[in-house]
């Protein structure tokens, strides 16, 4: 069985071709905390996340350290995809979190596969429409909300992406240190702390620091505070 037939991307394309490109692709499994490419790099591959438990997350530092993560990719995404389509370098970092198998996809194998198969054609426009609106709507809350909304809005969109239900509520897949919180947000890590102390005192969440993890018990007050759902 090909390992791309669980990527969406490649959603609808025959087995046999689906084999061609694995055939002139490589399939790798990185350490937790390898940095598959970084910002300024060449575009010289997509990357497809065909199995783990782990993410890959997108971002960027400034010139004082400061983090913004972009996205966060689980298995069944691709990733690294835009430079490769405009032929421009990495605007982005990509570091593995966890434990993740990734299929390293040469751009030339993208772009000819790209350029003869309609259906993948129409899975990429559709992928690439749902991240362009849920950045709209990143860049609407960084604008007119407050940082509490925007957090709650983010822990909802993880959890709804890969959590997992358990006897307190949903947690989150993967780890998430305060400041890894923070950089979701291009915020303070002592700003979160104060949003995660009074969410904590208040019975929304459960945070365990040693172990990064977060716990959603109060999913349906998180929406109310994010407009998801009305009084």
């Amino acid at each position: 069985m090909t390992t791309l037939l669980a990527v969406v991307a490649f959603k609808g394309m025959d087995s046999g071709e689906l084999s061609r490109i694995e055939a002139r692709s490589r399939l790798f499994e990185p350490r937790d905390g390898t940095k598959i490419f970084a910002q300024g790099d060449a575009s010289d591959a997509v990357y497809a996340i065909v199995a783990g438990t782990g993410h890959v997350r997108i971002g960027a530092l400034d010139q004082s350290s400061k983090g913004l993560m972009v996205e966060i990719f689980g298995t069944g995404d691709i990733f690294g995809e835009i430079a490769v389509l405009d032929s421009s370098a990495r605007t982005t970092d990509a570091i593995v979190d966890g434990q993740v198998r990734l299929l390293r996809i040469p751009s030339s194998v993208f772009l000819d596969t790209l350029g003869s198969n309609p259906a993948m054609g129409a899975n990429l426009c559709r992928m690439l429409a749902t991240r362009l609106r849920r950045t709209y709507v990143l860049f609407q809350d960084a604008t007119f909300k407050s940082l509490e909304v925007r957090l709650a809005r983010q822990v909802l969109y993880l959890a709804g992406r890969e959590g997992r239900r358990t006897a307190h509520g949903i947690q989150l897949a993967g780890r998430f240190r305060q400041g890894d919180l923070a950089d979701l947000l291009g915020a303070t890590t002592r700003s979160i702390i104060t949003i995660l102390n009074a969410w904590r005192a208040n019975g929304l969440v459960i945070y365990d620091p040693a172990r990064a993890q977060l716990t959603l018990c109060r999913e349906l007050e998180l929406q109310r505070l994010v407009g998801a759902v009305s009084e």
